[in-house]
């Protein structure tokens, strides 16, 4: 199992870095989750996008879901009929994101995409990969997933505040990708986490590895490493830098 880093700023894309998005492998299975602003076009360094098997979004704030729209047109305009990416998200996802399409919107996505709700408790499988959801701790419904198949299993945790069971559902991943928008010096509303409430959680699940992402543009992400670090003793830490690769898995 590979997960390339398309974007990792929270809020907003920074100089270099776009918003949150990732592309996951493992097996066949090319997996798209969240689309964030910019992540569309690192994803088509990678791929064809006509060849992902499906796009999955954690929520609709527009940090993870903006490139539905030039996907959108991509799809719409630029491929013929017949293809419809497989789009997987929260309750509700269809009708706000078709929202800045106009009074069609939701139909025009459903022209688009072949769109699946997915809600925490739901257990399903994408190309031999099998995801689990949880409801976060985020102003608007959003979901952290677990990834498994044979080759390892990834928890990402969307964004979150620290009052849910994180580390239980992240029990002994492989990889914990955790949101990580806030520093000691630099903390705000609990709706998000800081570099070292995810590393806390991260040693609590006892995970294997643990990816800081979801840091605010602004801030110094080796401070939210160091933070981390203190706070995690000798956990495998990394930040997930724009274009990082990371290997999930059990040697």
């Amino acid at each position: 199992m590979r997960l390339r880093v398309l974007g990792s700023s929270g809020g907003y894309p920074a100089p270099g870095n776009p918003s949150t998005g990732f592309f996951l492998e493992s097996g066949g299975a090319k997996l798209w989750i969240d689309a964030g602003n910019g992540t569309f076009a690192e994803l088509q360094r990678l791929v064809d996008f006509t060849r992902v098997d499906a796009l999955l979004l954690s929520h609709v704030h527009a940090d993870h879901c903006a490139d539905v729209y030039p996907l959108h047109v991509a799809t719409r305009y630029g491929i013929g009929e017949g293809f419809k990416l497989p789009l997987y998200a929260p309750p509700g996802s269809q009708q706000a994101l078709g929202g800045l399409l106009g009074a069609t919107g939701a139909d025009q996505l459903a022209e688009a995409f072949d769109l699946h709700t997915i809600d925490a408790g739901d257990e399903i499988e994408i190309a031999g990969v099998r995801f689990t959801f949880l409801r976060t701790d985020h102003p608007i419904h959003a979901l952290a997933m677990r990834a498994e198949s044979p080759e390892g299993t990834l928890v990402y945790s969307a964004d979150t505040g620290p009052n849910v069971d994180l580390a239980g559902f992240a029990r002994e991943a492989d990889l914990l990708l955790c949101e990580a928008n806030y520093q000691d010096a630099r903390m705000g509303p609990p709706f998000h986490l800081s570099a070292r409430q995810a590393a806390a959680i991260a040693r609590q699940a006892r995970v294997r590895e643990l990816a800081i992402t979801h840091v605010w543009p602004t801030l110094d992400p080796q401070i939210s490493l160091r933070e981390a670090r203190e706070e995690a003793g000798d956990l495998p830490i990394r930040w997930a830098e724009p274009r990082a690769v990371f290997d999930v898995g059990r040697p």
